[in-house]
């Protein structure tokens, strides 16, 4: 049995409501060895707080980048260690502040994001002044010096995110996973490796791992981490099929857009609708433009395209919430089930 059948907001509330006074209000929490929260951050979702915050958190992401690239070449490499440092220190240090002693999770969270995106370049800054990383070498000739970089800043986002459990990190773990096994590639297959194919099929690797996460009730992380690859998926594989002139890699392309559709009704989740609807009408727009460019029926056929969109719109609106909505209910019922367990 716990010692308190009453908590500080129910003190707030009683003293809000005059059945206690300030100084007794003081006394319980004194007594009762309470801990008085400051303002807490508005709770996680769509409002004016939460825009505010990954505005701030991106755009001081932004211009630290602008600073770097704008005055990089002026700077000595002391002066570049120390602006990555001291960039790092603070943002992390100010983040871990905001998120553990003053409990507010998102400002906080987002400030150690920026911290941790930082740390390739201090890692970078560290490797040029030991004469590791070589100026004026080609991405090959670099292939162990990035290697060495990539699994650093790789190994600390895992850390990092596993200290504050903030899932937006797992974003940065991503995207450094990514460049270490893009690396990898070229340390196993040579300097003429095929970049788009591998980014393809590390995005699908990225989007198993996604659904595998969310299958586990790790939604929050799995997010991020089928964003990643649905988007790198989308974007080399979309190179590729246009670069293709092969109507079975078309056909491929198309097929594999199709089972990210099931997919996300399997799952019950938007996102992967949209991403299987972008490709599939890349696909289509490239079909028409192949068969129908330069013809008088072109236009034609394009309109009917854009209708077509229209109306997807339509029936989305109309039957989006009956596809989409089942699997929260059921996450509900196994959550509340865990606690219960």
């Amino acid at each position: 049995m716990s010692k308190n059948s009453f908590d500080i907001h129910d003190l707030e509330r009683w003293q809000k409501q005059g059945l206690i006074t300030e100084q007794q209000f003081e006394a319980i929490v004194k007594q009762e060895n309470l801990e008085v929260k400051p303002a807490a951050e508005k709770k996680a979702g769509f409002n004016l707080v939460t825009v505010l915050y990954y505005f701030g958190g991106f755009l001081a992401l932004l211009s630290f980048t602008l600073f770097i690239g704008m005055n990089w070449d002026d700077l000595s490499q002391a002066a570049r260690f120390a602006v990555a440092l001291i960039a790092l220190l603070v943002t992390g240090g100010l983040g871990l502040w905001l998120r553990f002693s003053q409990k507010f999770d998102l400002a906080g969270g987002l400030l150690i994001f920026v911290a941790t995106a930082i740390l390739p370049l201090l890692v970078y800054t560290i490797s040029s002044m030991s004469g590791f990383w070589a100026d004026g070498a080609s991405f090959y000739e670099l292939r162990f010096a990035v290697l060495v970089m990539g699994l650093v800043s790789f190994g600390a986002a895992v850390a990092v995110l596993y200290y504050t459990r903030f899932p937006l990190i797992t974003l940065l773990v991503a995207g450094f996973a990514h460049l270490t096994l893009i690396d990898l590639v070229q340390v196993i297959w040579g300097e003429h490796f095929l970049f788009n194919e591998s980014s393809a099929v590390i995005g699908a690797l990225f989007i198993l791992c996604g659904i595998w996460m969310t299958l586990k009730g790790l939604k929050n992380y799995a997010f991020w981490i089928k964003l990643y690859g649905l988007i790198w998926l989308l974007l080399t594989f979309s190179i590729l099929f246009f670069e293709s002139e092969s109507i079975l890699f078309g056909l491929l392309y198309l097929a594999i857009y199709i089972v990210i559709g099931a997919i996300s009704l399997f799952l019950r989740e938007v996102m992967f609708m949209v991403f299987a609807i972008i490709g599939i009408y890349l696909y289509i727009f490239n079909l028409v433009f192949d068969i129908f460019e330069g013809s008088a029926l072109f236009p034609l056929i394009l309109g009917i395209v854009g209708i077509s969109i229209v109306l997807l719109a339509v029936l989305f609106q109309k039957y989006g919430k009956r596809l989409f909505k089942r699997r929260t209910g059921i996450d509900n019922k196994s959550i509340h089930q865990i606690r219960d367990d």
